[in-house]
This record gives C-alpha cells, structure tokens and sequence, in this order.
C-alpha cells in the first residue's frame, strides 16, 4: 500500500490537465523536457517468487483503453464495438464531462454499454499500450501488474498502472527498467522478443541485468532482442511483428528495394531458429508491408486479439484486402475484423498502440521443461512443473501422459512438491534402450479451466530417446562428467549440485548475481571419479547472507562449461 500512496503522490505533482493531442512519438517540446521521464514512475523490489506474463493471444476478461475525446473518436467506437461483443471494455476518461460524451457517442452509434466500464483517471495521451499495466501470475496464484517506465516525459500516463492496480486491489511491481510495451512480446511461456530500443533506454545497465531483471519482474527465461528496423521512429516491435500463438510469429516484409527489405527477411530467420518456452521451433508466416519511407508507416501487424477475434488495421492500401485473407488463413476460428485506421496515419500507432489487455482471471499456466535424451535405462524418468492456477486443481487430475514407441497412453500422476509451492513432479518408468517416449501433461481446475503443456496437444508432443542399450549398467551407460543441479527452482534454502564422474576431473562452480559479480566459488578442485555432492547456503565469499534474488552459476570442467539460473527466494 506504501508504493500506492507514493505514486499517488507524484501523480499529484504532475495533474495539471491539457487538451494537446501527444503522437507516440516525443514532440520538440517534450525533447527539451527528457529529464522528466520517469518522475511518475515508482521502482519497487520484484516479486518475491517466480511469475509468468501471458501472451496476447490467451483468454482475455477484457480491454483498456485511454479515450480523450475528439482524438479519433471513429476508430476507438469501432474497437469498442467489436471488443464487447466478446469481453468488456475498461475506457479512461480525465472526468464525468468527458465520459458523458463517450457515453453519448456509443449510444448514437449503437454500441451497447452493458459491457463498458469507465475509469477517471487523468493522463496526457490515448498511448496505453506503452504506459499501461502488464498483467501477470504469480507463483502464489494471485495476479500481478508489472509495470515498466514509460519513455516520454508524460508522468500523469505513467502513473496509470498504479490508478489500475489500487483500484482493483492487486499488487505493482515497478520495474526500474524503461520499456514501452509497444516494444515487448511474449509466447506465454517464458520467451520475450524487444528491439534493441531497450538496449539504447536502458545503458545503465548491462544486456544480462537486463535479461535478470526481465526474469524477476515478467518471469522471461528469455529475452530475443533484435535490430530495430530503419526509418522508422519508436523503434518498437509491435509495428512489424505480430505473435499469433505460442510457436506462430508474424513478420512483416517489404518489396525488394525497401531499405528494411532484408532487414526483416533476416529477422523472419532469426525467429524460425529460436525456440519458445516449451522447445518448439518458433514458425514465421510474412505479411505484406505498404510501401512507405514515412517514419511511421502503416501496419498490418499493429492489430489485437480479443479472444476469438483479432481487430486489423486498414489504412485505404491495396494491400489491405491481402491482410485480412492472409490472417483468415492463419488464425482458423478467428473471426477477422478490419478497421479502417486511415486517420492515424503518420501518428505512429494503430489498433494495437492504443489498447491494452487485460487476461482472463481463470486461468492455468504450466512450465515444464523438457526432458532430454537419456542413457539411463534402469531409473524412472522425473517430469517436473510450475503450475499457477485461478482456482484450486481437480483431485488426481494433474498427470503426465505418455506412450513407448507410438504404443498407446498411460499416465501417472503429478503430485506437489514437499516445501516448493507450485511445483510438482511425476516419474515415468525406466525404458530399454532404443525406445522413444512420447509425453505430455494436463492439468484442470475447479473451474473447468483445461490445460496442457506443450499448449497443443496434438501436434505438439514432448519427446525423448533412450541411447542405452538394454541391460547397460549405469556406470557403463554415463558420460564421463555428469554435474546437476538438483535444488529445487525457486529455491528457499541452499543451491546444491549432484557430481557424477567416471574419471578424476577438476570441477570449478561460481555463482554471480544479478550485476554479473562473482558472489560465491563453491569449489575449485579436482574430484576422484564416483559421484559427489555440493551445497551452497547462499552466502558470499566472506560468510555474509545473500539478499533474495536471481542468481546465475557457471560450472567449468575442463573445456566443458556449463551455465543456469536460479531465483533464490527466502
């Protein structure tokens, strides 16, 4: 509550209203006023546990938007329109005046007012996707607003995300980085894409303090970033590339000859070789850009989801016609809606600029990683998960699937961790050597909520080979340097790791925090062969206890190095 009253308080230093249309980007006047950014903003600690942020495309209660009146009335009536037809829509207005003649306009255009709710906050411009709240989940399966500093000097939009979060009673986690969200995208599942805009913002702080504090407030294991393209002024991402699901990646492309032709044709590439959350080669399907050398060109790809609908920008371009049939046939089941966005032209945003969504409240997110191949033969296999959900999970129905070489399914069941909240584990049986284990998990909740992971379940299917031969010993079947590190994730207690070695080996483990500062060499020596275990009670070289926090180690043995992540939370 204490971070609340704070915000509120610079929001009262900056309240004074105007009537000045603000484009996305920074006016001459605002440029001679830079060291105003962030006066609004308040930077608090991250949340104290591990968090995930939701992709756009998942199921939404509803949408924001900031509707100064007078400022491209049509456009927000239309998204207005089609937004309650399948959810609510969440209007800013600066006071009763102005939301009477919102209200007004809906009526006279027919749009029902069953499912708009209005908000009086003050603000300085209708941009709410670069200054507005990023919904989350937490660990303790309660909702969370991250929110980021907005790079313009406007502090009364800045303070939006705290206005939302006091209202609705849910936690604000200010980060200290600056990041509009026109620049950020997520699968969902733990990967964000940005420009190297958040590299230029943010030069106080290395390209790996970014990536942890990406982690510790949005839950991103890991973040892509990419050349901003040319010409263009925001230099955000959201204005050529579009995530259609959790392995879908929408890229815009230019005529041959555009000076962003090839720029965009290796960033399609660059996509198709990431792999999301869950291991699966992200897919990239293009869509035709509207020749422009303007610094804020048309898009396509500034468009919304609002669950089975994605709202498209048409700017009167024969290219618009092919924008919507390329998304019929990519989105099967959307049902595809163009709104003609001619006005914003050169304002530097569209659909996509001016809203912000908000996820559904019942939910089920699952984190899982991988298994990979395996010589072992004789052990059962441990399936581990991060599992947050709205409600509580239906008794015996958290399970893994499986089958052995395209057999048919069995299934064993996921239970909760001992003194890890929201994790769970299951073992499928030891297999022979030359077998192939198809698997998949699936959780549901009381409030009927389904859920699988990987998210689609066919096609997507985890799957992993056993190398060993049948009645290979383990010993026989290992690799020379085996080290795991076996501490749960987050962890409240120690960071510990399994040593299993066939030959004499010199191990070295380090552990360095958020600043990339050495603060921990757990060992530095040679090891006979068998196996070995080492603990670490996260404290520093001299003994003293470590704050909460991200931590990185580094395991060397030799040539091999080997690097991890864990969130050390007490």
């Amino acid at each position: 509550m204490s971070f609340i009253v704070c915000a509120l308080i610079l929001f009262s230093q900056f309240s004074q209203s105007n009537d000045v249309f603000l484009p996305q980007w920074m006016t001459p006047e605002e440029s001679l006023r830079v060291d105003e950014i962030g006066k609004g903003h308040v930077v608090t600690a991250p949340p104290d546990c591990w968090v995930v942020t939701p992709g756009e495309f998942e199921p939404l209660q509803g949408i924001f938007v900031t509707w100064r009146y007078g400022t491209y009335n049509s456009i927000f009536r239309e998204i207005v329109r089609e937004v309650v037809e399948v959810s609510k829509a969440f209007i800013i207005a600066r006071n009763g005046s102005e939301q009477s003649s919102i209200t007004s306009y809906l009526n006279s255009g027919g749009v029902p007012l069953d499912s708009v709710e209005f908000y009086i906050y003050d603000n300085n411009s209708i941009w709410m996707r670069d200054y507005g709240p990023w919904f989350m989940r937490k660990q303790d399966d309660a909702e969370g607003i991250t929110d980021f500093q907005y790079n313009r000097p406007r502090p009364q939009d800045d303070t939006i995300p705290w206005r939302i979060g006091q209202t609705w009673g849910i936690p604000v986690f200010g980060s200290p980085l600056e990041h509009p969200g026109g620049n950020y995208m997520v699968d969902g599942l733990g990967v964000g894409f940005a420009s190297n805009l958040i590299y230029q913002e943010n030069t106080g702080y290395s390209a790996s303090e970014i990536d942890s504090l990406m982690y510790e407030y949005s839950g991103l294991d890991t973040l892509v970033v990419m050349q901003r393209i040319n010409i263009e002024y925001t230099g955000h991402i959201d204005l050529w590339t579009k995530s259609l699901n959790d392995t879908l990646v929408m890229v815009g492309e230019y005529e041959p000859g555009h000076s962003n032709y090839n720029l965009l044709n290796q960033h399609a590439d660059s996509i198709e070789r990431c792999k999301n959350g869950e291991g699966f080669n992200f897919r990239v399907v293009r869509m035709p850009m509207p020749w422009s050398t303007s610094d804020a060109p048309p898009s396509y790809l500034n468009s919304l989801f609002v669950n089975k609908k994605i709202l498209v920008p048409l700017w009167s371009e024969p290219e618009d016609d092919t924008a919507l049939f390329i998304y019929e046939q990519v989105l099967p089941g959307y049902d595809v809606v163009g709104i003609n966005c001619s006005a914003m032209s050169g304002s530097g945003g569209a659909i996509h600029c001016i809203t912000m969504q908000i996820p559904s409240d019942r939910f089920i997110h699952i984190r899982h990683t991988r298994l990979p191949d395996t010589n072992d033969t004789l052990n059962p296999y441990r399936v581990r998960a991060r599992i947050t959900t709205s409600s509580n999970l239906q008794t015996d129905s958290t399970r893994v699937f499986y089958r052995v070489n395209h057999g048919s399914y069995s299934s064993v069941l996921l239970s909760t961790v001992v003194d890890t909240p929201g994790v769970y584990a299951g073992y499928i049986p030891a297999q022979s050597g030359g077998d192939t284990v198809e698997y998949y998990l699936l959780a549901k909740n009381t409030e009927s909520i389904r859920r699988t992971s990987p998210m689609h379940v066919p096609p997507q299917i985890y799957r992993f080979i056993v190398t060993g031969n049948p009645g290979t010993s383990e010993q026989q079947s290992r690799s020379p340097v085996r080290i795991v590190c076996t501490s749960a994730n987050p962890t409240s207690t120690v960071l510990s790791f399994a040593l299993d070695l066939s030959e004499q080996t010199g191990v070295r483990i380090d552990v360095f925090n958020a600043l990339g500062q050495n603060v921990g060499t757990l060992v530095n020596d040679h090891y006979a062969a068998g196996t070995h275990s080492v603990t670490w009670r996260f404290n520093d070289n001299t003994g003293n206890a470590l704050p909460n926090g991200a931590y990185f180690y580094r395991v060397s043995t030799g040539s091999r190095v080997q690097t991890g992540k864990v969130l050390y939370i007490r």
